[in-house]
């Protein structure tokens, strides 16, 4: 995975087009993986269930 750094210090113009992308790039990510992600998510769950009974 590749990290992006950029300036912390947005106007808030800026700040609300960058809020904008991040929301449709997650609504494009649920069209085409929604179900992949749930499954991984109850997955993780389960997982984390079973742990919390074994100790």
């Amino acid at each position: 995975m590749k990290i992006l750094q950029t300036t912390q210090y947005l106007s808030a113009e800026d700040a609300e087009s960058i809020i904008q992308f991040l929301d449709d790039i997650r609504e494009m990510l649920i069209a085409h993986y929604g179900e992949e992600i749930r499954q991984h998510h109850r997955s993780r769950l389960k997982l984390e269930e079973n742990g919390q009974k074994n100790e």
